[in-house]
């Protein structure tokens, strides 16, 4: 265990849902935790894993990844020898299509301690609870309050018990209290709740409430420093995962990133597009000649360069070395290719005035092939085709 209570750091992974397509994928890490077999479908292995009873809470949290980042939820999953496993799973980010339509979905699985899980999921032990637990019947009339729901809230329970709870504790009034006891009454099943707390300023909540006998078992349990801990894990984590998406020298997309998003802008523009390939020029010699760091310094200097030429819709990446890719699109059919030309001679242009290094100016120039497409296509065929016109251009100039 680590300092970060309940939870394994070395099983954290990472999974890539795309609604559209209806593809999961597990990285490494994510499917060791599902025991996923290598070959399988993701959402196939995910469907079979994860607990009947938990498939709706998860399946509202992927609906509510789509319309707020941050979305998470603690539910089990079954292994193949019928282990039990519980996986908090959160939202980070979302690729959307130029469109504006929701794309891939990329989200944390960390496995959490069993005995830890038991206590926020299953277990409703009362010498458990930190905060307190309450009972209130089907007209939400408080029937049973436990020591620590009279210290948390305040209150005596022979001064509240037996009254409506909105009368014995006004700030519950419209309030998550009566969501979830209308939600426990009417599904007849756990609704679980994290929220900041209506009687302790600056505390984060746990609320679970349990339908019982036709009444509504509530616990609160203080997560407050769970959910700071987890978070700044969290926070860490999707540090790694955009360092991952960026390139690190240049901040625009590294490769495997730039691949996925110019297939999927592809595909959401039918097949219209271009594609520019820029190369710096003899960027060897401008290593050999001033140094490494003034190369890195060079090839910053052309991305930011490239940005500015770059639409809301376009896609700019570096695919290797000193080679950048530009993918322009929403833009019309007609005249793309004029569009695309005019968009490399303005980056051309912006990467000849001289870079300023210390006390002397580096030149560098570029140069671009372009590939146009006004149908369906492949990217490796236009990127073979941006490729080749590139070199045609090289071979032109000497």
């Amino acid at each position: 265990m680590s300092d970060i209570d309940g939870v394994i750091p070395t099983t954290i992974g990472t999974t890539r849902y795309d609604p559209e397509a209806g593809t999961l994928e597990f990285d490494d890490r994510a499917r060791e935790i599902f025991e996923a077999p290598v070959g399988r479908p993701g959402l196939e292995v995910w469907l079979q894993r994860v607990h009947p009873e938990d498939l709706a809470l998860v399946g509202t949290m992927y609906a509510d990844c789509v319309e707020s980042l941050g979305a998470e939820c603690l539910y089990r999953i079954v292994v193949p020898d019928g282990d039990t496993r519980y996986v908090l799973t959160r939202s980070m980010f979302i690729d959307r299509h130029y469109t504006n339509r929701p794309g891939v979905l990329t989200a944390i699985v960390l496995e959490v301690d069993p005995a830890v899980a038991s206590d926020t999921v299953l277990t409703r032990v009362l010498d458990r609870v930190s905060l307190g637990f309450a009972v209130l019947d089907a007209d939400m009339t408080l029937v049973y309050l436990n020591a620590q729901g009279e210290n948390h809230l305040g209150v005596r329970r022979e001064d509240v018990l037996g009254r409506h709870v909105h009368d014995a504790l006004p700030l519950t009034k419209g309030s998550f209290l009566d969501e979830l006891h209308s939600r426990a009454l009417t599904t007849r099943r756990p609704a679980t709740l994290r929220t900041p707390s209506l009687y302790a300023p600056g505390r984060t909540v746990e609320v679970t409430a349990n339908h019982v006998d036709g009444n509504v078992a509530f616990d609160f349990r203080d997560v407050t420093d769970q959910v700071e801990q987890t978070s700044r894990l969290i926070d860490s984590y999707r540090s790694i995962l955009d360092r991952a998406r960026y390139d690190d020298l240049t901040g625009v997309l590294g490769r495997a990133t730039l691949l996925e998003r110019l297939a999927g802008h592809l595909a959401e523009s039918s097949g219209s597009a271009a594609l520019l390939f820029v190369d710096v020029d003899d960027f060897k010699a401008v290593n050999d000649t001033h140094g490494h760091a003034v190369g890195d310094l060079v090839l910053r200097t052309v991305a930011q360069r490239m940005t500015e030429h770059c639409g809301p819709y376009d896609v700019l990446g570096r695919i290797g070395g000193d080679e950048f890719i530009v993918g322009l699109f929403a833009r019309p059919a007609s005249g793309l290719r004029d569009a695309a030309e005019k968009v490399g001679a303005a980056i051309e242009a912006d990467v000849r005035e001289p870079i300023v290094h210390d006390d002397h100016d580096v030149e560098v120039t570029v140069s671009v092939g372009v590939a146009v497409c006004t149908g369906p296509t492949h990217l490796a065929d236009l990127l073979a085709d941006a490729d080749a016109d590139l070199y045609r251009h090289k071979r032109a100039v000497g």
